[in-house]
């Protein structure tokens, strides 16, 4: 810890930069079970399956009154493949997909606003990452663990390691900034920690487009199966 900050001291000073920003939880629909989530809500649950363009619109302009300059699109993996209602709101409002839809929503702010919009939609492809690009100011996702075999993601086909370490090199390739990091203490390993952030650290060399590494504490939390 004290290399660390003599490290961050020389580099940076005492200087603390940050950017406010607002919270707009897209769709709490997810294909994914993890055992520690209390993000995701099933449509029993929800008040509908995603915000309207106009609740979105209401939320980011009131980022803009409360000097938000940055608006955090969180949301889902896929909901569509695992619900039927949310495919159904999708073709209705003309979309195939929530990328898709994410898409249009941060085209939305950013024209409307001027906030910059920030997208953690999960394990993304390259061609996904691509059209997210010019309408967001960076992008992220949770590389979480490299370990395959934790109960935590048993049933969440997303949070493959090979699947979040393909969307992490990918973004290095499409030159996007990008926020990445782990959850500590969801049955991994030291080693599985160190593991991850090594990986984390070489896609940076090799792309020099990690702009923030977040490493998160689990703590247990009711109504989840990791309480």
């Amino acid at each position: 810890m004290e290399q660390a900050a003599e490290v961050r001291d020389r580099a940076h000073g005492h200087c603390v930069t940050y950017s406010p920003k607002v919270f707009i939880p897209l769709t709490q629909l997810c294909r994914d079970r993890c055992g520690y989530c209390t993000f995701a809500q099933p449509p029993a649950r929800a008040a509908a399956p995603y915000l309207t363009p106009e609740q979105v619109l209401d939320i980011a302009r009131a980022g803009v009154s409360a000097g938000c300059h940055e608006a955090l699109f969180t949301l889902g993996e896929r909901p569509e493949l695992r619900y039927p209602q949310a495919r159904e709101w999708l073709g209705r409002h003309g979309y195939e997909t929530t990328v898709d839809y994410l898409v249009a929503a941060c085209s939305l702010v950013l024209s409307e606003t001027g906030l910059l919009p920030h997208a953690n939609a999960g394990a993304l492809d390259s061609d996904e990452l691509a059209r997210l690009r010019p309408v967001t100011a960076s992008q992220g996702m949770m590389v979480e663990s490299l370990r395959a075999d934790l109960a935590a993601h048993r049933g969440a086909p997303d949070k493959a390691p090979e699947r979040r370490l393909a969307t992490l090199e990918a973004a290095g390739a499409l030159a996007i900034p990008f926020t990445t990091g782990i959850l500590v203490g969801i049955g991994e390993s030291r080693a599985d920690r160190v593991e991850a952030l090594e990986a984390i650290a070489e896609a940076h060399r090799r792309h020099g487009h990690v702009q923030e590494v977040i490493v998160q504490n689990f703590v247990p939390k009711a109504d989840t199966a990791m309480h």
